[in-house]
């Protein structure tokens, strides 16, 4: 079921960004629509803002508008293909940045396609393949609308998406990919009659005797075009899909079998004012959308080039991703629980209309009672729309307190924190602390010798691996920073013991990189960590602008910390007195000598942890 609110911004952020691109403006496109003005100044503030959704009327409106403006035939096509070229996705553009192929792009299709619409599902029946017979890649997709969702009104988003879907290659420097479209679910009498694109033609279609017959722009004659027939479905990886197999009708009186579905074949190709109403080979009234997008492959050196562009870019990328599914998920869950609410509300609507239309069955002397339930009902649904709002906005911003903890701490301190109700105190402040650096040594050498495709789950599994030991030891998880972690304790959760949670947490880390270079071996690499800790004053806040802000450590003792790290071998833990100090009675350790850091007097005595 879709919810009321379908369309994401993003794709007004698109059309907006093309009719600019061709007129220079998008002056009058939003001109007398509906928007929420108690939030936006204006309707353009908010039908640009990527992080709203609107009705699927506004959508059609401003759609249907900017072709007006432009007067370009294919302009809903052309606005769908624009999006890589005017980079018009908003943040998502960050997620284009880590994908190593357009076919990589393409399995991502069902994710991108929750973010910018809630009417169809998008769906990978086969996943991209290099297809010998064209020199291309190729993938296959299948479109399903909701069932609330009328497939005729979409029409114009139809040839959008196949734009888009064009433009994926070209995020990589290739040609346009060519998409076919061989089924669709639409009734061609509804469409052709209906909808605003067609009707000028005046195609008149009509199903008569099995056939589809329509008005030929040319002659102004009627002219069959299309036939029934049985589709037949195809074994796809286990599945039963309806790809374009048919069979004829036999002739009389017949009965469709469970495997069979009716469909229009089109046989004749029709063509008027430069444009193609209809071509042959294309099946209508099927049960779903199937795409077949080809594309160019991509070469070794240019997978190479994009790994080395986000290796350059990748704080970057990683900032604007952190950001990026932060914003999601507070958009996404505030307006589900919006749209709960306001399901709520319309069963209770339904509940309390059934109970009158029970009442109105009953005797007179039951009208007084009547009377006082619907006034009780209707103070209740007063009540309850006055409080709303109010408590929408507190379930927004418990939400935006949830999504900052849980960045940095284990869900277990996270619920602690909320359920006290202290919030997280963004002014700075100097506190006694321990900070850990940690890093993977080597580990350049690995990313050039090792595809992105290869590098990316042995660092996932060992990312995952020291985010479960963290949370075990209750520390905060500052940055992840490639392959480097920065680790602080005492802070937010005051902890008396903080240098001995750091150090045992790191001589686990030690062990459990031990069980995990049998993964890495694999591939010719001898997996090891250094690390560097320290304890001392140090200041802990939020630092930053509005738009982004990061709570974090700074201070000559965090830069102890990160010089004892860039000191550290392989399989040690350098420490420093400060923290030995604390921890000399837990566990072995031996003397290193002393190391001199920038912004401090004295010299920095150093010791190496034993790992058991």
């Amino acid at each position: 079921m879709s919810r009321i609110n379908c369309i994401s911004n993003r794709n007004i952020r698109i059309i907006a960004s093309y009719v600019k691109s061709k007129l220079g403006h998008h002056d009058s496109l939003f001109l007398d629509l509906p928007y929420p003005s108690d939030r936006f100044p204006t309707p353009e503030a908010f039908f640009l803002n990527e992080d709203e959704w609107t009705t699927y009327n506004n959508f059609l409106k401003i759609f249907r508008k900017g072709k007006k403006m432009v007067g370009e035939t294919y302009f809903f096509f052309h606005c769908g293909a624009s999006s890589a070229t005017l980079h018009s996705w908003g943040r998502l553009q960050y997620f284009a940045r880590i994908f190593t192929s357009p076919s990589d792009g393409m399995k991502r299709l069902p994710f991108f396609n929750r973010h910018f619409n809630d009417t169809k599902e998008i769906e990978l029946v086969i996943p991209p393949f290099f297809d010998k017979s064209c020199g291309k890649m190729k993938a296959l997709l299948r479109i399903t609308f909701h069932e609330d969702m009328d497939v005729h009104q979409d029409y114009i988003g139809d040839p959008y998406l196949r734009g888009i879907l064009c433009a994926i290659p070209t995020l990589w420097g290739l040609g346009l990919a060519t998409v076919r479209q061989p089924l669709n679910p639409y009734d061609p009498e509804s469409l052709f009659n209906h909808e605003p694109e067609y009707t000028r033609y005046g195609l008149d279609a009509r199903m008569e005797d099995r056939r589809l017959t329509v008005v030929d722009p040319h002659s102004g004659q009627r002219r069959v075009v299309g036939r029934k027939v049985l589709l037949e479905p195809e074994r796809i990886n286990g599945r039963d899909i309806y790809l374009g197999k048919y069979r004829e009708l036999p002739r009389g009186p017949y009965t469709k079998t469970e495997d069979s579905k009716e469909a229009i074949l089109i046989q004749d190709t029709l063509e008027w004012d430069n444009r193609i109403l209809l071509k042959a080979g294309e099946f209508f009234k099927a049960p779903y959308f199937i795409l077949e997008v080809t594309y160019e492959r991509t070469s070794l050196p240019d997978r190479l080039a994009h790994v080395f562009r986000l290796s350059r870019h990748s704080r970057e990328s990683g900032e604007g991703l952190m950001e990026t599914i932060e914003k999601l998920k507070e958009s996404m869950e505030a307006r589900n629980r919006a749209y709960r609410e306001l399901q709520d509300t319309n069963r209770e609507l339904h509940r309390a209309k059934l109970k009158l239309e029970d009442y109105a069955k009953n005797l007179e002397d039951k009208v007084l009672q009547r009377t006082a339930d619907l006034r009780a009902t209707k103070e209740k649904l007063a009540r309850f729309n006055r409080e709303l709002e109010s408590r929408v906005k507190e379930q927004v911003e418990e939400l935006k307190r949830y999504n900052e903890l849980r960045r940095y701490l284990s869900p277990r301190l996270t619920e602690k924190i909320l359920d006290s109700g202290e919030p997280l105190d963004p002014e700075p402040k100097r506190k006694m602390m321990t900070v850990m650096f940690s890093d993977i040594r080597s580990f350049s050498s690995l990313t050039d010798s090792l595809e992105p495709e290869e590098i990316f789950p042995l660092l996932d599994s060992y990312i995952t691996e020291m985010t479960h030991l963290i949370h075990h030891y209750e520390g905060t998880l500052n940055k992840i920073i490639g392959d480097g972690l920065l680790i602080f304790f005492g802070d937010p959760v005051p902890m008396e013991d903080h240098a001995q949670r750091a150090v045992l947490m790191a001589v686990d880390m030690q062990k459990k990189v031990a069980a995990l270079k049998g993964d890495w071996r694999m591939y010719g690499y001898e997996l090891g960590i250094g690390i560097g800790i320290n304890t001392g004053y140090m200041t802990v806040g939020s630092i930053g602008s509005e738009l982004h802000r990061d709570y974090t450590v700074i201070g000559n003792q965090v830069n102890v910390a990160a010089r004892l790290e860039s000191l550290a071998k392989s399989g040690q833990i350098l420490i420093s007195q400060r923290t030995y100090g604390r921890v000399k009675d837990l566990l072995e350790a031996e003397k290193m000598g002393e190391i001199k850091v920038k912004g401090i007097h004295s010299p920095i005595e150093t010791f190496n942890v034993r790992v058991a």
